[in-house]
């Protein structure tokens, strides 16, 4: 059962195929990782999970998620990869947020 996936790769999945109120289903529950994106998202959701240890943890998790919306590595719309705090606090204190975060993606991997 154990299969980990971070709430980061959840998210893109989430973004890249669904709008806001739009329905995510999981038919693999397990500790809830899929629906607590969807809700920290403003997503509907709903999933299926027959060992009773991973629906509580899962409905533990949702209930975090009323109050800490954060997703690891997401922040204002834009996704980060580790070690880049220097790169998000230099992005935020420019006027023009897009052209900066170009230029950084330019310069990291062209």
């Amino acid at each position: 059962h154990p299969t980990q996936k971070p709430e980061k790769l959840i998210a893109k999945l989430i973004l890249a195929s669904s709008k806001s109120g739009d329905f995510v289903f999981d038919p693999f529950f397990g500790s809830g990782t899929t629906c607590v994106v969807a809700k920290k998202l403003n997503r509907k959701f709903s999933g299926v999970e027959q060992e009773p240890e991973y629906c509580q943890m899962a409905v533990k998790r949702l209930n975090r998620a009323e109050s800490d919306r954060a997703i690891q590595g997401y922040h204002d719309g834009y996704f980060w990869e580790r070690n880049s705090l220097a790169d998000q606090k230099q992005v935020k204190g420019t006027k023009n947020e897009t052209q900066t975060i170009v230029g950084l993606f330019d310069e990291r991997y062209s």
